[in-house]
């Protein structure tokens, strides 16, 4: 079938278009079938798809109330270094999953295998999750403190001097 797009106004005479003319409202896409005639072209649905440009989020789950939840991927040692800071797994029914166990899962890449990484749905009470965040703090602020001094933090070299550079606080 021939597609002629369709012009504003009256086509040229003698061309196939002109042919059913009067029926077809000016702007609307028309083709040729095998025996000349012309018709209008219905466009196919679309399905709706996410935006190109846009920000979307592929990986939420619903909070849980006195949990903290994070997706974590089955990356190297990540997972048992997330169980150790007394994460679990979730398995509630209900949320989207690619794993074929209980556990909620989705397919987040490719690992240098060639097999699929996942991330798996976490959590932990809040509690412990306060607790974690407490001495991640302390730790960055002993290290703050050590850049400040002009030297190590400790566990990173002691009192070791480096440099001889000049740290100012700019007051805000």
């Amino acid at each position: 079938m021939e597609h002629i797009p369709a012009r504003r106004g009256r086509p040229p005479a003698g061309t196939l278009s002109a042919i059913a003319a009067e029926d077809i409202d000016a702007g609307e896409p028309v083709a040729v079938n095998e025996k000349g005639e012309v018709i209008p072209v219905v466009p196919a649905k679309r399905r709706r798809r996410a935006s190109v440009g846009g920000h979307s989020q592929r990986l939420t789950a619903p909070e849980r109330p006195g949990y903290t939840r994070r997706w974590v991927n089955d990356a190297e040692n990540r997972i048992a270094e997330i169980d150790e800071l007394a994460y679990e797994f979730v398995s509630e029914r209900g949320i989207q999953t690619n794993d074929p166990s209980s556990r909620i899962a989705r397919t987040v890449g490719t690992k240098p295998n060639g097999e699929p990484l996942r991330a798996y749905l976490m959590e932990t009470p809040d509690e412990l999750y306060a607790e974690g965040v407490a001495e991640k703090e302390a730790f960055n602020g002993k290290v703050d403190e050590a850049i400040r001094k002009g030297r190590y933090a400790e566990g990173h070299g002691g009192d070791t001097a480096f440099g001889s550079g000049s740290i100012k606080q700019v007051e805000r």
